[in-house]
């Protein structure tokens, strides 16, 4: 029988010969044998943690510890979802997703392994898939006389269960020709509703970060809104890329490549940047940026107070790239328009542009109501 249990999310409890050092504020872990004693051995460096920040186990480091420690690996039993996951992450389709794809998915598939790693793949049902999305959601109940903890307690990760939903959906689809499974449950789970992961920033909240942030931020963030761009891709940019008034940009997740007419807000953005490395774009140390290097800096920036307002409505810097769909929508763009800014398929340029146009239709209707009452 298929058993699903809540995921356990691991507190930090370091293993044997692990000790932890923290340094100007960053967490070090080494790994060090008989520290202390006479039989005491060389320090090794384990890099990173071993959790990852949402609480679930970092697969690298557990690996690397045991290679150090000299334990055996423990071998994957065909069938079951520890195998699945080492199958799916060797396979060529797995290295073709875009760097932050994988990123993003590796952490999401740890959270299947740690609640089901030795259960059989063929067992799983809708209902397990349910009962997985719904516990990693962790969403408080509406009548708070039924909730297990402090209401404060819940996480409310609508966005992260859809975004579980799609990884292991494309594990899913991924195992069935090679005979893991001959269906994939994930495809009768609706995704949760009010989980849409990104909301465009509106143009008062653009112009507040624009007053208050980093320069050397805002202008990552005028290159996202005023080209459409992923992070990554922004950040990617060089400036040999910058060429008769447009930028080139090659998509990592697509592989499109892309001539985008550089706005004039963006022109004026890119007037005010030194002109110290290759890349377009530089963190305060006249360095390119690497993306784990911004996105530290972009947490840190977004927890200052003056920015409170914008993570209450919770607005995140892939935000971007959708307020400049909702932009090109209101100015009049066609659909074919946006997406030759965006490289986003003309379905979900279509889903915004339906949205827009709704709330346009709306405001004209009433101010014709208005009207017709005087």
């Amino acid at each position: 029988m298929f058993f699903v249990s809540r995921p356990r999310m691991p507190k930090l409890v370091l293993p044997a010969h692990v000790h932890m050092v923290r340094s100007r504020g960053r967490e070090y872990f080494y790994f060090q044998p008989f520290r202390g004693t006479k039989r005491e051995r060389p320090r090794t460096p384990l890099q990173g943690c071993a959790v990852n920040p949402d609480g679930t186990p970092n697969g690298e480091w557990w690996r690397n510890y045991r290679k150090l420690a000299g334990e055996p690996s423990a071998p994957d039993r065909r069938g079951t979802f520890a195998a699945l996951i080492a199958a799916y992450k060797a396979g060529p389709d797995w290295a073709l997703l875009a760097d932050s794809t994988r990123t993003d998915w590796t952490r999401y598939l740890a959270v299947v392994e740690l609640a089901w790693g030795d259960e059989p793949v063929a067992g799983v049902t809708p209902k397990n898939i349910l009962e997985l999305r719904d516990a990693y959601a962790d969403v408080p109940p509406a009548d708070s006389e039924l909730a297990t903890k402090p209401i404060e307690d819940y996480k409310a990760r609508h966005a992260s269960a859809n975004n579980l939903l799609r990884a292991l959906s494309a594990m899913f689809a991924w195992s069935i020709p090679r005979d893991w499974r001959t269906d994939n449950p994930c495809d009768h789970v609706p995704k949760l509703k009010g989980g849409e992961s990104y909301t465009a920033w509106p143009m008062r909240g653009i112009e507040h970060f624009r007053k208050h942030a980093r320069p050397v931020l805002w202008w990552v963030a005028a290159h996202a809104l005023y080209t459409g761009q992923r992070q990554g891709d922004v950040l990617a940019m060089m400036r040999s890329h910058v060429h008769a008034g447009e930028v080139r940009v090659i998509q990592e997740k697509t592989r499109k490549e892309l001539w985008i007419p550089l706005h004039r807000d963006l022109r004026a953005v890119q007037e005010q940047m030194p002109r110290v490395s290759t890349h377009l774009l530089t963190s305060s140390a006249g360095t390119p940026w690497t993306q784990d290097g911004f996105r530290a800096s972009w947490q840190l920036e977004m927890g200052r107070r003056i920015f409170a307002p914008l993570k209450r409505h919770r607005l995140v810097f892939h935000g971007l790239r959708k307020s400049a769909v909702v932009m090109l929508i209101e100015a009049g763009c066609t659909a074919a328009q946006v997406q030759a800014i965006t490289g986003q398929s003309l379905d979900m340029v279509e889903h915004y542009a339906e949205q827009v146009n709704q709330r346009k239709l709306a405001r004209a209707a009433i101010l014709k109501w208005e009207q017709a009452g005087r």
